[in-house]
């Protein structure tokens, strides 16, 4: 606009300049032409071809480069839904999870219904022994609601464990050490435990493992018994408080012959004291480790 404004001031400078060797000029364009202005308006003439187009502009200076973008996520068309699902496991697993059968890792982990627990290739660890550092010597609520430290020796809840195994399809695992690092496991293919109202009470079956069935015969179906709530069916004494201790567990007739919750001790103080797995090292001779653990696929 500013260049318009210079160009229109600059022709009015010379127009009045020279406007009388303008006039004469003109003059003598229009005599060459015939042109005067008495001369009638003529038809409008048809509309001329259009022109060759110009040549064309010089080419710009390239723009500069600008800032790199976040890098995407690689993502095939194919296996839109699998990257999908992969992708919210993940996020599964940092929020939380619906049970350790879901999880990709080991270590403690939080459920979707908030409960802590502690995971290991899947399995759900429920009972865990191995330096006497937790007294088991507990009353029924606490065997009920859970005692000790998640990542180490703890007892996870009756109550819990009853609502992870109340829909069935789950399985039992028990891990033995000794005090010479020798290890023994017995599994299970079903296990659950009842209601509180049913007082706790056990249902296990179809043994494999090496280190013998002292649970199934002895224990399944059976309540669980404590201190201060004895279920157990010897009218006389307390099973939970006739072997050094008052441990919690699922009590037979006659007591035995497992009792995983017992005292932890090196060597024994009398029969069935310690933590006991008959069908491997006897009544006399305590176990150094134990691990409990349950997997409902």
């Amino acid at each position: 606009m500013r260049e318009v404004i210079v160009l229109l001031s600059l022709a009015s400078y010379i127009m009045m300049t020279y406007s009388q060797e303008c006039r004469q000029v003109l003059t003598t364009v229009c005599e060459n032409d015939v042109i005067n202005s008495t001369m009638l308006k003529g038809d409008k003439g048809d509309v001329g071809r259009s022109g060759k187009s110009g040549l064309p502009g010089a080419k710009g200076d390239p723009g500069g480069v600008g800032e790199k973008g976040m890098q995407g996520v690689s993502c095939a068309l194919g296996s839109l839904g699998t990257d999908i699902l992969t992708r919210l496991a993940k996020i599964e697993v940092f929020l939380s999870i619906s049970s350790c059968a879901t999880s990709s890792s080991n270590g403690p982990r939080r459920l979707t219904s908030g409960v802590e627990v502690y995971c290991e290739d899947g399995w759900t660890i429920f009972q865990r022994r191995f330096d006497g550092s937790v007294d088991f010597g507990r009353r029924w609520d606490d065997y009920a609601n859970g005692f000790g430290q998640i990542d180490g020796e703890f007892w996870l809840g009756l109550e819990i464990i009853h609502e992870m195994t109340r829909g069935g399809g789950c399985r039992l695992k028990i891990e033995l050490w000794d005090f010479d690092g020798n290890q023994r496991h017995a599994d299970y293919s079903s296990f659950s435990i009842e209601s509180a109202e049913n007082l706790y009470r056990l249902h296990v079956s179809g043994y494999s493992g090496n280190a013998g069935d002292s649970l199934t015969s002895y224990h399944n179906g059976y309540p669980f018994s404590t201190e201060d709530s004895d279920n157990d069916s010897r009218g006389e004494r307390n099973c939970a408080t006739s072997y050094g201790g008052s441990q919690g567990w699922w009590f037979s007739l006659s007591c035995g012959p497992t009792f995983l919750n017992g005292v932890w001790m090196r060597q024994s103080s009398g029969y069935y004291h310690g933590i006991i797995w008959n069908t491997w090292k006897g009544f006399d001779e305590p176990l150094k480790e134990t691990k409990m653990k349950l997997r409902c696929d």
